[in-house]
């Protein structure tokens, strides 16, 4: 499905940033080939992070970009890069911004509540947790199509047992992720996959992300959140836990994103609320296309634009003036 061009006109812009499963080999190469202040804020992230994060979403060697460690930092980077170039539109004036998971952090840098390079620590530290969080293989992910979300409560509950079961991502009306451990995600995608209608895609995740398995990296990520300074936001960001804008305060803005980790992506809600702030021009800025498609499932005549090249970039010139 191609996403729509930014229509002309006076728009009031929202802003979507990516989470994990964006990634792709060879991300922001020709943003990087053709951007001076680009490569250096690929080169700055490299000695951020102190492994070379260019080489690794350039060539994707021994599957090193799906690795959680690396696949977080990537969708981050990538997006600042596109946004930083998007942000220098003439005119271009978002009023709202919301980010999925991992997202939410390019959301917060986008607008000014924290630096690059913070969010950057920040993004390394809660990959790392997140990937320590359980044994590996133990726990996934698997991405529901096509069945009501009461149905796919019932078959949790009925075989989760003594184990983790929960809807973990509610991303459209038709579109759910539910998250917990090896054998109850089994037993409930094998019954949720003959459901009439429907489709079940395991996720390539070896862990439950948005459950209380993240508990242990809740408290890995606050030891560095603790250090990390935060500033009020420039625009409003939607928090992805309860649908509403972030605070000001700046313990209280910590406190949602630990509380991200082991709660569910609200991002239906985050879109809709988004609306009801007079949003009408939807951009999605970073790697794939992902977000723009869902906003498709959530309300069809939400017009919604991805930008995650140098091509897209270009395409918009002028659009905001």
């Amino acid at each position: 499905m191609a996403t729509e061009p930014v229509p002309s006109g006076d728009y009031s812009i929202a802003l979507m940033f990516p989470g994990q499963g964006s990634q792709f080999p060879g991300m922001a190469l020709d943003i990087v080939r053709e951007n001076s202040d680009s490569r250096e804020t690929l080169a700055l992230a490299d000695e951020i992070l102190g492994y070379p994060l260019s080489r690794i979403m350039e060539d994707n060697i021994g599957n090193e970009l799906n690795q959680t460690v690396h696949t977080q930092p990537a969708i981050f980077v990538h997006s600042m890069l596109v946004w930083r170039l998007v942000e220098k539109q003439p005119g271009l004036k978002p009023i709202v911004a919301a980010g999925h998971s991992l997202g939410e952090y390019s959301a917060l840098c986008a607008a000014g509540a924290l630096t690059f390079e913070d969010a950057l620590r920040l993004v390394k530290a809660r990959a790392e947790a997140m990937d320590k969080a359980q044994p590996a293989s133990s726990c996934g992910m698997a991405a529901v199509i096509g069945v009501p979300v009461d149905r796919i409560h019932e078959i949790i509950e009925s075989e989760k047992r003594d184990s983790v079961l929960v809807i973990a991502n509610y991303n459209s009306p038709d579109q759910f992720v539910i998250s917990g451990t090896r054998d109850a995600l089994h037993r409930a995608t094998e019954i949720l996959s003959k459901e009439r209608r429907s489709r079940v895609v395991r996720l390539p995740v070896s862990s439950a992300f948005h459950t209380r398995l993240m508990e242990s990296a809740q408290e890995r990520l606050k030891s560095v959140l603790d250090k990390t300074v935060l500033s009020p936001p420039k625009f409003g960001v939607i928090a992805n836990v309860n649908a509403e804008p972030y605070p000001d305060v700046p313990r209280d803005m910590k406190a949602l994103l630990l509380q991200q980790l082991v709660s569910p992506v609200l991002w239906e809600s985050c879109v809709r609320k988004m609306v009801s702030l007079k949003a009408s021009q939807f951009l999605e800025i970073g790697p794939g296309k992902v977000l723009s498609g869902l906003i498709r499932r959530i309300d069809r005549t939400i017009s919604a634009t991805s930008l995650s090249d140098t091509q897209t970039i270009k395409d918009i010139q002028g659009a905001f003036a």
